[in-house]
């Protein structure tokens, strides 16, 4: 079958058209939810970054170029998009309609879509420390919609991140105040020998010990800290032992023996409080500046692309141990990719005795 292709003389004014490579997964969601909306959105702290939101997915959207152009073509036995072809039916020269493509826009390129976590949008969010007065006013739910991120996934990211809802307003909780209600929660639960519980058993005795403990402090809190199971809360005793463990770590102003450092830790928990303390726990939060000795090292204080980061972290540590080296470089590994697929690009590995350690090219 063959086709007249003709191009409209002038484009509208109030509209342009934008070619979107769908996805599979995001042309099913339209399939199968097609009353729900899709949303751009674009971070304010951002220029660049523009991402599309489903109820539950994330897309960065990437502009592709293309060396030729692109015609977007109505079917004019179709005619969806209602055009009109002057003389196509008074004039016998014109084709049929029937065999008959006309272009309504041209692009040298469009969008191709990447799924993605998304993000919380935290530039403008004050940190709170369970004293001072919020003074910038924004609320959980314009963070939710200023933010690059799915609607489904907004909570468990904001509760990573500490998210809390202070008198209506959104806040970050500052790390040590988050100790101190999580020593509270915990020595509530050890006085009132409960393993398993809900927010209203605890809820009343916080208050009692800092009136400034509200519900949604403590909603926070055991987001990050507590598990569910049958409709009850219950301590996750491993993300406790490494919350105090990074804790300690920050509270450290030289680098110090695996012992000491262990023994720093171990005072750090509530009284009464058992657990089991590993230094696998802390893998990503610290380095070794000579061997023995450890030091608080932060992801965020490195550079944010995988081949500048490595040469810093050999200008630190001359010799890691691909243990602790890793966690600093997994967010630069694909799912489809094998660590030392990437890491062997900038680094290089070897056996010493029964473990492999990262050293320079």
């Amino acid at each position: 079958m063959s086709f007249q292709v003709f191009n409209q003389i002038s484009a509208p004014q109030d509209h342009v058209y934008k070619l979107v490579q769908l996805p599979p997964d995001l042309v099913a969601y339209m399939k199968d939810s097609p009353q729900k909306p899709l949303h751009f959105k674009s971070p304010a702290s951002s220029n660049n970054h523009l991402v599309l939101c489903t109820d539950d997915s994330t897309y960065t959207v990437r502009q592709v170029n293309h060396s030729n152009t692109v015609l977007l073509v109505n079917d004019m036995s179709v005619n969806k998009y209602g055009k009109k072809m002057v003389g196509l039916n008074d004039n016998p020269s014109f084709p049929d309609s029937q065999n008959t493509l006309l272009a309504i826009g041209l692009s040298t390129y469009q969008y191709q879509l990447t799924s993605t976590p998304g993000y919380i949008d935290s530039k403008d969010i004050p940190i709170y420390d369970g004293r001072s007065k919020v003074d910038v006013f924004k609320t959980v739910d314009q963070v939710r919609n200023d933010s690059p991120i799915a609607v489904s996934a907004f909570f468990p990211a904001w509760y990573r991140i500490r998210g809390c809802d202070i008198n209506g307003l959104a806040v970050i909780l500052a790390p040590e105040f988050v100790t101190e209600v999580l020593h509270t929660l915990i020595s509530i639960l050890i006085a009132q020998k409960l393993d398993n519980f809900t927010l209203q058993d605890i809820e009343e005795r916080a208050k009692d010990q800092n009136s400034n403990y509200t519900k949604d402090i403590l909603v926070t809190v055991t987001e990050n800290f507590c598990e569910r199971k049958d409709g009850m809360l219950q301590l996750h005793k491993p993300n406790i032992a490494q919350w105090f463990g990074i804790e300690t770590l920050k509270s450290c102003l030289q680098a110090l023996p695996d012992k000491e450092l262990l023994l720093k830790w171990k005072s750090s928990l509530p009284p009464f409080f058992n657990v089991l303390l590993d230094l696998s726990l802390l893998h990503g939060y610290y380095c070794r500046p000579t061997v023995g000795k450890i030091r608080y090292l932060p992801r965020d204080s490195l550079a944010g692309d995988i081949q500048t980061r490595v040469k810093e972290m050999f200008l630190i540590v001359k010799e890691w141990d691909f243990d602790e080296f890793l966690p600093y470089v997994a967010e630069f590994v694909p799912s489809t990719k094998k660590p030392d697929a990437v890491i062997l690009k900038f680094a290089r590995k070897k056996r010493v005795g029964k473990k492999f350690v990262v050293c320079p090219r």
